[in-house]
């Protein structure tokens, strides 16, 4: 499964927040990576009806605004969504960020705020068992992102899911993209066949869980 391809797909014709939305841009040229059409947030907001953006990273957001007229694009905190006044949401997407938070409960927690009745939140995370990272800690190169705290799994997040009043509607693993240098690419297709939870992340699609 592609991760992109499967959050535009859910996002076509809805109202959208997509949480951590600046992602890649804040360490790459504004204009080249908007121009270039791969900004995920852009993309996003060319399959929604409309979508707004949320990020922690002040300074992104206004340069984002202020130089690149984003106005769509907003300072705030995944934890404090009832803070927003932005109004209900089709979808939530958190996408690559649950891993970076402290208390992801909080996250989940505070979109019940944001999301409409039948609503849903997407979530995306490196995969605990991704079978590429564990062939290097057997090597002893434990790969770890320096902004990373957690890693989870399709249970784990089942379990955090109901914990915080949703119920999952789909699951599924995302690969490596294909522009991944080819050793890494190459190990990910293999241990693919094996079993698709081995693969590089996990996607969690969950909904309130008093919907019918």
């Amino acid at each position: 499964m592609d991760r992109e391809a499967y959050i535009l797909a859910a996002c076509a014709g809805k109202r959208v927040l997509h949480l951590g939305c600046v992602g890649s841009v804040r360490t790459g040229d504004w204009h080249a990576l908007v121009n270039s059409g791969r900004w995920l947030h852009q993309r996003i907001r060319s399959a929604a009806s409309e979508a707004i953006g949320i990020d922690i990273e002040r300074s992104a957001v206004n340069e984002l605004r202020e130089r690149m007229g984003m106005t769509d694009i907003l300072w705030g905190d995944a934890q404090e969504l009832a803070a927003l006044d932005c109004g209900s949401f089709d979808l939530v997407v958190a996408g690559e960020i649950i891993e970076h938070l402290p208390n992801p409960g909080r996250m989940l927690e505070s979109a019940h705020a944001v999301l409409r009745e039948d609503g849903h939140v997407i979530v995306t995370a490196p995969n605990a068992f991704c079978a590429r990272k564990a062939l290097g800690v057997l090597l002893g190169l434990e790969s770890v992102h320096e902004d990373h705290v957690a890693y989870y799994s399709h249970r784990a997040l089942q379990r955090l899911a109901a914990m915080y009043g949703y119920r999952v509607v789909d699951q599924c693993s995302y690969r490596l993209r294909n522009r991944t240098p080819l050793l890494p690419y190459v190990i990910e297709r293999i241990v693919g066949i094996l079993s698709p939870n081995l693969c590089e992340g996990v996607i969690c699609r969950m909904a309130r869980a008093c919907e019918s």
